[in-house]
């Protein structure tokens, strides 16, 4: 994206010989008054581009604050004048949040209000699914696995075996005893909200990461014990009950013809009753999903005070400590 404007290539080349000379305060400043000019003077966008621009050239001089703030103030001009979610408008956030997702302090703030934005402008209650995986890859490199998830489970199509994928990095660093917990998180919801292609893309990803490094806790179904699934092959895993126990709950749904009477809607009550306990401390949490799983795949009607919205938004709490002996010590929050 670059400058056509002859003011703003100027100023943009006096601001750079002032940054060389280390005035990045007094940049700064001069940079956000002349942009509250245009906006006065209604050019919106010569001062969106101005503080685009702006914005990336603090960027060379780890001038994150201020960065933030340019950033933050080109997101309200988007908000004000109602400026469209469309691939322009998208790369100039994707270019200052990329270089700007350094400095931990300031980021959330710049990506809040494109979230918020995105929102506003689309007419929906979750925004722009590509600004949200985006914003779950950025943060899922900087390890921030948790707000991350929220991103990608509000995604686009590539997102669930994205998540996959975290979710299996994340027990990795975690040393849990049961990977389950984690790719519950990922499946749960997903299937919660009725997406249930994505919770099986979510669990192809993480299983083909899981059987390649645990091979040995991994049996592979054959014979009749193996038919054709949604979730491609079959497995039992050693020592691992909860990721046997999303398997089951996946393949259960798969042949439910949606009947509270039926063969599967029976299989999953037992499902219910033997694995939920075995959550722990997030017993609760699972419970409230497993009761959205029950009404959209099973026709059970279930009497509940939370809305769907409140109970996907039940995150299960990240694990505090850097490794976990048993499933029951993490939470989800």
């Amino acid at each position: 994206m670059v400058s056509s404007n002859p003011r703003i290539e100027r100023f943009m080349t006096n601001l750079r010989e002032s940054l060389v000379d280390g005035n990045y305060y007094e940049g700064h400043q001069e940079l956000r008054a002349i942009a509250i000019r245009l906006v006065k003077q209604k050019k919106h966008q010569r001062a969106i581009q101005l503080l685009y621009l702006g914005a990336l050239e603090l960027c060379q001089y780890n001038q994150w604050g201020s960065v933030a703030d340019l950033a933050a103030f080109m997101i309200n001009i988007y908000v004000e004048e109602k400026v469209p979610v469309t691939d322009e408008s998208r790369e100039r956030i994707y270019d200052i949040f990329e270089k700007l997702s350094q400095a931990t302090e300031y980021y959330p703030r710049v990506y809040q209000a494109a979230i918020q934005w995105s929102i506003s402008a689309m007419g929906n209650k979750v925004g722009d699914t590509q600004l949200h995986h985006f914003i779950g890859c950025i943060l899922r490199n900087k390890t921030r696995f948790q707000e991350a998830e929220q991103h990608y489970l509000v995604g686009t199509p590539e997102s669930p075996a994205a998540l996959g994928n975290m979710l299996f990095d994340w027990a990795e660093r975690t040393g849990t005893a049961d990977h389950g917990l984690f790719i519950a998180r990922g499946v749960l919801k997903y299937l919660a909200t009725g997406w249930y292609e994505a919770a099986c893309l979510c669990w192809k990803a993480f299983i083909a990461r899981f059987v390649q490094k645990h091979s040995s806790s991994v049996s592979e179904r054959t014979g009749d014990r193996a038919l054709p699934s949604n979730i491609g092959t079959i497995y039992y895993i050693t020592g691992h009950e909860l990721v046997n126990f999303v398997q089951l709950l996946l393949l259960t749904i798969e042949r439910s013809d949606g009947s509270p009477s039926s063969d599967s809607a029976r299989i999953f009550g037992q499902l219910r009753k033997q694995y939920e306990p075995r959550f722990g401390v997030n017993t609760e949490v699972v419970h409230s999903l497993l009761d959205a799983v029950a009404e959209k795949y099973f026709g059970v009607v279930i009497q509940r005070q939370q809305s769907l919205f409140d109970i996907v938004n039940n995150l299960f709490a990240a694990p505090s400590h850097p490794a976990v002996t048993d499933a029951s010590a993490e939470a989800m929050d």
